[in-house]
């Protein structure tokens, strides 16, 4: 008998065929950098520090660090740099950042912009540069004396390694907890869907 024409081994076939595929991706797939404060505008002349302890979930998991700061350009533009490191596979990382917010956080409309980023990653056998645009949308609530802003951004670029070159797309998830009015505290979780890690973040930021 031909076991190979019995029906119930093609949707064998095929989920292990899908199975290798998601392998084959979860091999490739690199760091990516979380939102974080990206979406919450800061105001021309002012600026924001935070520091982003983030546990990357998938390849491995393992606990990294930033440091984050952004400048007001103008009433459109933020500009901003980062600086961090990591265990495991992922190392030591540097980049910088410019944020458009096209649409403002008001009352009656959501905020919406693109941030523009472009970071070097240190991995464990050699260097990565990633660039991304990350479109992203949020919205402030207030809950009688707090503030909550969630925001969901979708970054996608490309990474280049060793000559070579690979498109990423990640989904972020997360929001903005007002502490003080100089404070605010961040939670936002990353899930992977083209060579990039999911991962969890947090962290604090300060407003001046």
């Amino acid at each position: 008998m031909n076991t190979s024409s019995n029906p119930t081994e093609r949707p064998k076939g095929i989920l292990l065929a899908a199975l290798m595929s998601l392998a084959c991706l979860m091999a490739g797939s690199t760091a990516l950098a979380g939102t974080f404060n990206l979406a919450h505008f800061v105001e021309p002349g002012g600026f924001a520090a935070g520091l982003e302890p983030e546990l990357t979930l998938t390849n491995g998991a393992a606990l990294g660090v930033q440091g984050r700061f952004t400048y007001g350009l103008n009433e459109l533009m933020n500009v901003g740099a980062l600086v961090g490191t990591s265990g495991g596979d992922r190392r030591f990382r540097a980049g910088a950042n410019t944020v458009l917010d096209f649409f403002p956080d008001i009352e009656g409309q959501p905020g919406i912009g693109v941030a523009l980023t472009g970071v070097y990653y240190r991995l464990a056998d050699s260097g990565q540069f990633e660039v991304n645009g990350v479109p992203y949308i949020h919205k402030t609530f207030l809950t009688g004396n707090n503030e909550v802003e969630p925001f969901l951004a979708i970054p996608v670029g490309m990474a280049f390694h060793d000559g070579r070159y690979r498109a990423l797309a990640a989904l972020n998830v997360g929001a903005m907890f007002k502490s003080t009015e100089k404070f605010r505290y961040v939670l936002e979780l990353g899930v992977a869907v083209n060579n990039t890690d999911s991962f969890v973040s947090g962290g604090v930021v300060y407003y001046h």
